[in-house]
């Protein structure tokens, strides 16, 4: 799984985001995840903007292995939000309607 953070310059947004971002990444190598800054101005930010439609930075996607989306987030999130959706990601978290029907 891949956390990409989407950046661009002049951003006043995306410098807490990409802090947050790398705080949080860190606890949850072990099962996989792996941070990476994706600056919207360079020739690969501008194909994965593209591929993935970002519209505004900062733009936080949970990507898994195959490059399928798994969750968007725009703007700046919290440590304790960006850890919940990691995790729900991951497979390590049951939402609210998954401890109450059996399901993730």
């Amino acid at each position: 799984m891949k956390l990409l953070v989407f950046v661009s310059p002049g951003c006043p947004h995306c410098p807490a985001a990409e802090s947050v971002a790398r705080r949080v990444a860190p606890e949850y190598n072990e099962f996989g995840l792996y941070f990476k800054k994706v600056r919207t101005r360079t020739d690969e930010g501008k194909r994965l903007s593209s591929m993935y439609r970002i519209m505004a930075t900062p733009t936080i996607l949970l990507v898994n292995d195959e490059g399928e989306e798994k969750k968007r987030i725009v703007g700046t999130p919290s440590e304790s939000s960006l850890k919940n959706e990691i995790e729900k990601a991951l497979g390590l978290k049951k939402s609210f309607f998954g401890k109450i029907f059996g399901k993730k």
